[in-house]
Formats: structure tokens, sequence, C-alpha cells
């Protein structure tokens, strides 16, 4: 069975620069529950920063679904 991991990048706009993109740590049984998560993940850590520094920041965040290598 095919597994999927979560890959995230936050990046400032405002700077043009970007975090190194890490691995949320959590293996997914399906594409569906890894895709669902990430967006729950950037809502929760855009919450997280706050409004004021999201919006001087001009925040983005931007993740993946890939397939685990893992069996």
């Amino acid at each position: 069975m095919i597994k999927f991991i979560l890959i995230v990048k936050i990046c400032s706009l405002m700077h043009m620069d970007c975090m190194q993109e890490f691995n949320s740590g959590v293996v997914f049984d399906n594409y569906y529950e890894c895709v669902t998560a990430g967006h729950i993940r950037s809502v929760t850590t855009l919450n997280n920063m706050g409004e004021d520094f999201v919006n001087r920041a001009r925040i983005v965040i931007k993740f993946s679904c890939e397939e685990s290598t893992d069996s």
C-alpha cells in the first residue's frame, strides 16, 4: 500500500525567502488524509504566527504530499 508524507515550506513574499522545507513527521495511509492535513496545518500555522506578522511578512505556506519510500 502506498503511504504519503506531508512536506511543508513556509515563505515570506515580503523578504522573498523561504525556510527550509520540512517533513511533518507523519505518514498518511492515503493522499486524501495527507492533503487534508496539509490544509489544516497551514491554517493552524498561520493562526499561531498571528495576523499582524502574516500581513507584514506576506507569509505563504506551500505543502505537498509525497509518496513514502518506506514500506
